[in-house]
């Protein structure tokens, strides 16, 4: 009634899209106080952490997503036709999901999983958490993911937890590296057009090469993940 049909340019999208990054500073400044508070912008702003990462994220995801996208057939979610629409639309996919939600996920939540379970564990529940706060979009017209199998969304948004929890922890912590992460993973479906099934099948053999080849990562041993000392001198 009062702001019209909720899509994605309506003031109440935004909003619920900016609950976790809302939610991170408060509750941050109430456990931790000013000192945590400091910390959390820290880690958001923390970009010394290796070109191979940024290689990894701006380069190499969206070059494999172009790859499945002309195997499996591209479905792009969004075009635009002129350069300042594309410039535009770029803003829109950073500015929604990574840097809407990003602080909350691996700014707050991650670090205080981590310090309780192993880092697949984490990555495993924060996966779950992180697919079931989207349900809502499923339900009404006007969202992208009204047209998406839940299923598959809750299995792409775990696999791609577990990545994200294995590039954060080789970072120092970085929230910055998160924000990429989950730019370039939109950019590749909205406007590379990977599909849903065609992105889990990626992210779940990005998963297994991790656990296999990465073992001294120590997958399922508890980090001990102190998120308020680490440095970024301790990225690997």
């Amino acid at each position: 009634a009062l702001f019209g049909e909720l899509t994605d340019t309506s003031p109440m999208y935004f909003i619920a899209v900016a609950a976790p990054t809302i939610s991170a500073p408060i509750l941050t400044l109430g456990r931790d106080g000013w000192t945590g508070l400091g910390s959390l912008y820290g880690r958001l702003i923390r970009w010394r952490f290796g070109l191979k990462w940024y290689a990894l994220v701006l380069i190499g995801i969206p070059a494999v997503g172009w790859i499945a996208a002309r195997i499996t057939g591209a479905n792009p979610l969004k075009e635009a036709n002129t350069i300042a629409d594309f410039l535009l639309l770029m803003f829109f996919i950073l500015a929604t999901g990574p840097l809407c939600e990003e602080l909350g996920w691996r700014g707050f939540a991650l670090p205080r999983l981590l310090k309780r379970f192993s880092p697949f564990n984490a990555g495993l529940i924060l996966g779950v958490i992180w697919g079931v706060w989207h349900l809502p979009s499923f339900f009404v017209g006007g969202m992208e993911q009204n047209e998406m199998s839940i299923p598959l969304f809750l299995l792409n948004a775990i696999f791609l937890s577990i990545f994200v929890t294995w590039v954060f922890l080789h970072s120092g912590g970085s929230v910055l590296i998160a924000v990429l992460i989950h730019f370039s993973v939109n950019f590749c479906a909205t406007i590379i057009g990977v599909t849903l099934p065609a992105l889990g099948a990626l992210l779940l053999v990005a998963n297994i090469l991790i656990l296999a080849f990465d073992k001294p990562f120590g997958w399922f041993h508890s980090s001990n993940f102190d998120y308020r000392i680490i440095s970024a001198g301790e990225a690997k």
